[in-house]
């Protein structure tokens, strides 16, 4: 459920257990589903998820850090898969050769 009305989003950056993960985008779409669902049958929506008051003051004094561990700031890097290589081909062969093994 989200603030905006008929809208419902799905995915592993959805409130739920399981960020960042194939775990959380699998929870994240049965939880969509399960709003859809709920709706056609014309039932009420659940209530919105208040947040916690020290999930807000905490982020107050938050101090963002680079990542640990990763080499070069594309897409790739993140973990997001590549359309083209923008001149990061040799990161790719540096960090995963196997991509370029011919089947």
């Amino acid at each position: 459920t989200s603030p905006i009305p008929h809208f419902t989003l799905a995915g592993d950056w959805t409130s739920q257990k399981f960020l960042g993960s194939m775990e959380g985008a699998v929870l994240g779409g049965k939880l969509a589903a399960e709003v859809v669902a709920n709706r056609a049958l014309g039932n009420a929506d659940k209530p919105l998820k208040a947040i916690q008051d020290h999930i807000v003051s905490s982020a107050k004094s938050h101090v963002a850090t680079e990542p640990v561990g990763l080499k070069g700031d594309g897409a790739i890097s993140f973990g997001a898969g590549a359309v083209g290589f923008g001149g990061q081909k040799e990161l790719l062969l540096e960090t995963d050769p196997s991509q370029f093994v011919e089947a």
